[in-house]
C-alpha cells in the first residue's frame, strides 16, 4: 500500500491502527473489492485510507476521523465497547 499523508496536516503516517477492513461492495458484475486501513499521523490525527478496485480501475479515498471509535461506529453501526481492552 502506498503511503498517503494525513488529510488534516499533511504529515506522514506514524503507525497503522488496528487490523485492515476488507471486503466487497456492489452487486453482480459491478462488485468492487476494497481495503481500508486506519492510520495515525505524527500529530495524532486518525485517518483512513480506502482503496477500491474494480472494473473501472482503482480509486483511493482518504478521510479524517475524530477517533477510532467514530470510524468503528460508521463502519459497523455498533456502539463502541465500554469494556477495557483485553477483558
Amino acid at each position: 500500500m502506498t503511503e498517503h499523508p494525513c488529510p488534516l496536516c499533511g504529515a506522514s503516517s506514524r503507525a497503522p491502527v488496528g487490523a485492515p477492513y476488507v471486503g466487497t461492495v456492489g452487486i453482480l458484475r459491478w462488485k468492487r473489492s476494497f481495503d481500508e486501513r486506519l492510520h495515525r499521523c505524527g500529530e495524532g490525527h486518525v485517518y483512513s485510507v480506502r482503496i477500491e478496485r474494480g472494473r473501472g480501475g482503482e480509486s483511493v479515498t482518504v478521510d479524517a476521523w475524530e477517533s477510532v471509535d467514530e470510524w468503528t461506529q460508521a463502519r459497523t453501526g455498533a456502539e463502541p465497547s465500554h469494556r477495557p481492552p483485553g477483558v
